[in-house]
């Protein structure tokens, strides 16, 4: 093999295996630092009818929401995004080896046993979804267009 397919950018093939190893498990780490930020802004707002408000309280939704996002440094479209993110895949039902990202694209499939059983069929001759392949699941927009 060639010195120029040996390397991937300026690293070995082997030390970019590595690198992907120890960004893999830094990924499944956001992701459940994300999916507890959604879960916790369930806790205080759980997401309910639209018909009105779910407990007497002081606070609206978006108080609530914005404070937690101030308190936490965050911007509260993150929060209010993990939020409804975590309220559409209960843990039992989220993939450890999948992104945050691919959960919020899939969770846009509206009937509940269809959005659970995405996560697990993955796109034929894949061992992990693509925001690409998650956004065409999920009838999103795809960046890149798939070749004839």
């Amino acid at each position: 093999m060639s010195e120029e397919f040996e390397k991937v950018g300026a690293v070995s093939q082997p030390r970019y295996e590595q690198i992907v190893a120890e960004l893999r498990s830094a990924a499944e780490q956001l992701t459940q630092a994300q999916f507890t930020i959604g879960d916790r802004a369930l806790e205080i707002e759980p997401i309910g009818p639209r018909s009105g408000p779910v407990a007497d309280t002081a606070w609206s939704v978006e108080q609530s929401l914005t404070r937690l996002a101030k308190d936490i440094g965050l911007p509260v479209t993150t929060v209010r995004q993990a939020r409804w993110t975590a309220s559409r895949w209960p843990p039992d039902r989220r993939r450890k080896a999948e992104s945050f990202t691919v959960h919020q694209l899939l969770a846009r499939i509206n009937d509940d046993a269809e959005r659970f059983a995405s996560i697990d069929n993955l796109p034929d001759g894949k061992t992990h979804w693509t925001l690409d392949d998650a956004r065409r699941r999920s009838d999103f927009r795809a960046e890149a267009p798939v070749p004839p």
